[in-house]
């Protein structure tokens, strides 16, 4: 009986739902989207690699509102039937999907006087809690971001995995450190994968760096081999120390988006642009582009024709 579906908000966790009802039902389902920021991916992507998002999955049959705001829900005979929009419009809806965000619930740590930050609860580099008996990590605890060093929320599976291994670890006798998160995540929607790691753009600009960057257009093999599919690579540097600080990939084929790990790794290691301007990697015509279309070298020589222009 579901016709009209509404998504509010359009992070992964949506736009990943979202397409998979599109795929499974195509002809079933009007699906929206409705997104308070002006683009789908805010905290992934900038405006010019969502674009390229936008305008693929307008062409699979999604709609997606941008720069607005569902105000409330309306219900009738206790099902939802609508949704009111700030402006007043009203759109219809059978199904509604809110995914906004999440807060731990963290009550049981504040009721034994567990210390708490801004994000949840506090915890030292080696998981361990205000009570060096209890250690804690994943959603529920606040993390510190690898580049800047301030406090952040980081619920992504990555950290809480690291994290649990760490405690284990600590309590073996173990002495590593967490080093912070990079909110490095990907997402999949029909046959575009998504993937970014450190900050946007938009972000970095937001936490004080001057920044340089470059956006390059690649290819998942050899021009003259068949399946052939685009991909588009963003690099982030701090102009100052001109180390990256951040990458996306928007990807029509699953291998080059993992490309991303490769950047995490360039930034959890001080990776400079002049230094990536030598990157080579493992290069065959049917898994990669050519040799001198290298996207994070041609990125990095972009970025450091920009430096040189000023």
């Amino acid at each position: 009986k579901v016709k009209n579906i509404l998504f509010i908000g359009a992070g992964f966790i949506s736009m990943e739902i979202a397409s998979l009802l599109a795929e499974t039902n195509p002809d079933r389902f009007k699906i929206t989207v409705i997104e308070l920021m002006d683009r789908p991916l805010p905290l992934m992507l900038d405006k010019e690699m969502s674009d390229v998002v936008s305008e693929y999955l307008k062409e699979k049959g999604l709609l997606i509102r941008t720069g607005e705001k569902v105000e409330k829900l309306l219900g009738q005979d206790r099902k939802v039937v609508g949704a009111q929009l700030s402006s007043g419009e009203v759109l219809d809806a059978d199904m509604v999907f809110m995914n906004v965000g999440v807060r731990p619930n963290i009550q049981l740590a504040a009721d034994i006087g567990l210390e708490m930050g801004k994000f949840g609860i506090k915890v030292n580099a080696f998981q361990e809690t205000s009570d060096p008996d209890i250690l804690a990590g994943g959603d529920c605890v606040e993390k510190f971001n690898f580049i800047t060093k301030k406090p952040t929320p980081g619920q992504l599976r990555g950290p809480a995995v690291v994290q649990g291994r760490l405690a284990a670890k600590r309590l073996a006798g173990y002495d590593i450190e967490f080093p912070g998160v990079l909110d490095a995540g990907g997402c999949k929607m029909f046959d575009m994968t998504i993937t970014a790691t450190g900050f946007t753009e938009e972000n970095a600009i937001k936490e004080g760096f001057a920044t340089v960057s470059a956006v390059v257009d690649s290819r998942s093999k050899h021009g003259m081999i068949p399946g052939m599919k685009p991909w588009k690579l963003k690099l982030v540097f701090d102009k100052e120390t001109q180390k990256l600080i951040g990458g996306q990939i928007v990807s029509q084929s699953i291998a080059p988006a993992r490309e991303i790990d490769a950047v995490t790794a360039f930034i959890l290691g001080g990776k400079t642009i002049s230094e990536l301007t030598t990157f080579t990697s493992a290069c065959n015509p049917d898994i990669s582009s050519e040799p001198s279309a290298e996207p994070i070298t041609i990125a990095a020589e972009q970025a450091l024709q920009k430096l040189k222009k000023g």
